[in-house]
């Protein structure tokens, strides 16, 4: 992984991509607590998926290579 500056703050992507992960394990634990009511409230369960959906793509933008990354963008520049 690598670091990630935002703003003045640097942070590691190891240690961001653990904080996503536990977000993205409470979120499906809550989502099935929620299916498994007899009349889970719609709105919480489509706002928690949504989450867990943004979550995800966060950990995989996290986890991909930036070698890869440098590579794809040397092949657009012109």
């Amino acid at each position: 992984m690598t670091i990630l500056n935002i703003g003045t703050e640097a942070f590691n992507s190891t240690e961001v991509a653990a904080k996503v992960q536990a977000d993205i394990s409470f979120l499906l634990s809550r989502i099935t607590l929620l299916k498994a009511q007899p009349n889970p409230n719609p709105v919480v369960l489509q706002t928690y998926q949504e989450m867990l959906e943004s979550r995800q793509a966060v950990l995989d933008w996290l986890m991909q290579d930036p070698k890869s990354l440098d590579q794809k963008t040397a092949g657009t520049s012109h």
